[in-house]
């Protein structure tokens, strides 16, 4: 035990909102993560040995039972011998059975000393189990607080990237045109005056580019960018026209970079989470020349013209419906989200920015299913109590595991599955209402109400709090919160529960159906898209209100395309699996795990006794 207490204390000391609240270099964060990978590769080999251990404990457990078996048989053997020597003594009294005695009296010390011996085993390989069932609480806890040095590293990038970019200089710029016949000479002063700063100018941003630490990074996304040139300061410091009609100018000018922190974000291919809520001098009145294609001024309009394969489809720009293709409409430049849909078709969604005129062609997917989109049922129950409401979810094949290939070990190799059956799913995690009819309709007792309490995360481990439960997990909550330190234990007994009331099939998900249900069709690491970006879901650094705080209400967050809220984030979900011995384990990420860990495809498993405040379930119902 001394072994996990240390390895407890690494977990302990790793990783803390203060430190990642640091206004640390890149540098110095790299450092750290470097630093808290070597400690998670060390722990994971030591959790890797800690398991053969226990395995090597139950085999020689199960040796020592069958030894007890032969032993007792050799003791049953001696006695029945001592038996009939003593029948023996009472015709001849002087008959020495002495050597059948001691026989019998060693039999009975070994099969004692064996039995003593599986004891012994057996306490040991108990011991080794729960130290497992620690140091794997404390290995996804650790994961953890790498994932969270990562996000504080992306920050750090963007800090140094808008510090190096808007850096000031002075250039001086010669520039020499020739006049136009018909053009006056003010007219050719003012246009050599212009194109000198327009070369100074697109001299200073290849410098800058050159100059980033990130240069090779920002240098792909350096055309489709809005960076710009901000000239500060401008004069003449001499002009000349020659005899045959050239205008010479030589300007001293002071110029700095521009880019706005959502534009780093962009350069550096990063969610753009990493670049909000910063305050900048953007109210600083300055001329700026731009030297990217891409407009930003509102106040220009280009044409979006929009086709499809299909007839009477609906077109939705920004949430609001434009009718059918073919459509053209004006709209402002920048970024707009643009949506096609039409019945018995997968939808087709994008972000389209608009720098000049454009057209869309857009191919709509016959679906494979044909029922209404969103379509929802609802048992009642015994006493007239309304069940969880349910999303129906059809029979479809999909990709399961790390598809995009940044996932964890336990989540490869990504594999076929084909679900031959609809199902229907809880639209929503279950609530601490509804598990409240449920406790008080069967008078449950949970896990944690019985004994210990429930495990809370604080400094990066799971710490166990006797007055925990999911009555009082540690925060505010309400009804219309998911209900948290439950186990799995706890979520069967629910389904258990409502299966009898509704006279229904009710089960946990198994992985495959929670996967293809979360995944709503999707093959990026969440439904929305491969990066998490700011307030789609409740996870911690996802930039909501309740971040790295508390469980959000369910339903907080928009539907993924088969209608179901908070398949990412807020709580992890029990699942059940053939993969893990005890057939339990978590999906879905968490109100205060990093965003890397609420990937569709991300699997922690755990012993189906535990309980956190940030683990809740929800529920499946058989057609």
């Amino acid at each position: 035990m001394n072994r996990i207490a240390q390895f407890t204390l690494i977990i302990a000391l790793s990783f803390s909102q203060n430190i990642l609240a640091a206004n640390l270099s890149v540098a110095d964060v790299e450092n750290k993560i470097s630093a808290k990978q070597s400690e998670f590769d060390n722990y994971n080999s030591s959790l890797e040995a800690q398991i053969a251990n226990a395995a090597s404990l139950e085999k020689e457990l199960g040796e020592l039972r069958q030894n007890a078996t032969l032993a007792d048989a050799d003791r049953q053997s001696a006695l029945i011998e001592m038996n009939l020597q003593y029948e023996k003594v009472i015709d001849d009294p002087e008959l020495d059975i002495s050597s059948v005695i001691g026989t019998y009296a060693k039999t009975v010390r070994t099969h004692k000393a064996i039995k003593d011996a599986i004891t012994d085993k057996y306490n040991q390989w108990q011991g080794e189990l729960h130290d497992v069932e620690q140091m794997q609480i404390s290995k996804h806890s650790l994961l953890n607080t790498i994932e969270g040095l990562k996000e504080q590293l992306n920050s750090a990038r963007i800090d140094r990237l808008y510090q190096e970019f808007n850096r000031q200089e002075a250039v001086v710029v010669s520039h020499n045109i020739v006049c136009d016949r018909n053009e006056t000479l003010g007219k050719c002063s003012d246009r050599g005056k212009s194109l000198a700063k327009q070369k100074a100018s697109k001299r200073f941003l290849d410098s800058v580019y050159d100059g980033l630490s990130e240069s090779v990074e920002a240098e792909k996304r350096r055309q489709i960018s809005d960076a710009s040139v901000q000239v500060l300061r401008s004069e003449v410091a001499d002009s000349n026209f020659s005899g045959q009609g050239n205008f010479n100018v030589k300007m001293n000018l002071e110029l700095q970079g521009n880019l706005k922190r959502s534009q780093g974000c962009e350069l550096l291919g990063l969610d753009r989470r990493y670049c909000v809520n910063f305050k900048t001098n953007d109210n600083v009145q300055v001329a700026a020349i731009s030297l990217s294609p891409m407009a930003t001024d509102e106040s220009i309009m280009y044409e979006l013209t929009v086709r499809s394969n299909v007839f009477d489809d609906e077109v939705f720009i920004n949430g609001v419906s434009y009718g059918s293709t073919k459509l053209q409409v004006m709209l402002p430049s920048g970024e707009h989200d643009l949506e096609v849909v039409k019945r018995g078709f997968e939808s087709s969604r994008q972000k389209v920015t608009l720098s000049e005129s454009k057209t869309l062609k857009v191919e709509l997917n016959r679906s494979q299913f044909t029922f209404s989109k969103g379509e929802r049922i609802q048992d009642i129950l015994a006493g007239d109590i309304a069940g969880p409401d349910l999303v129906v979810i059809p029979a479809g094949s999909f990709r399961m595991g790390d598809i995009t290939g940044v996932g964890l070990g336990n989540e490869r190799p990504v594999q076929s599955q084909d679900l031959k059956q609809s199902f229907g799913i809880s639209e929503t995690e279950i609530s601490v209402k509804a598990f409240a009819t449920f406790v008080n309709s069967a008078s449950y007792v949970t896990d944690a109400e019985k004994q210990k309490g429930c495990a809370a995360y604080e400094d990066g481990q799971a710490v166990w709090k006797d007055d925990r439960n999911w009555r009082s997990p540690g925060f505010v909550q309400n009804e219309n919160s998911p209900v948290v330190c439950v186990s799995m234990h706890d979520a069967k007994a629910y389904v258990d529960w409502i299966s009898q009331a509704s006279s229904q099939t009710y089960k946990l998900p198994s992985e495959a159906r929670w996967e293809y249900a979360a995944r709503a069709g999707k093959e990026t690491d969440y439904w929305w898209g491969e990066g998490v970006s700011t307030d789609n879901a409740n996870c911690g650094w996802c930039g909501s209100q309740w971040s790295n705080v508390s469980t959000a209400p369910v339903g907080s967050f928009e539907r993924n395309d088969f209608g179901l809220f908070d398949t990412v984030g807020n709580v992890w979900e029990w699942t059940t699996s053939n993969q893990v011995e005890n057939n339990s384990v978590v999906r879905g990420g968490a109100w205060n795990f990093a965003p890397r860990l609420a990937r569709v495809s991300t699997r922690m498993e755990l012993d189906s006794s535990f309980r956190s405040n940030y683990i809740g379930f929800r529920v499946v119902r058989e057609q």
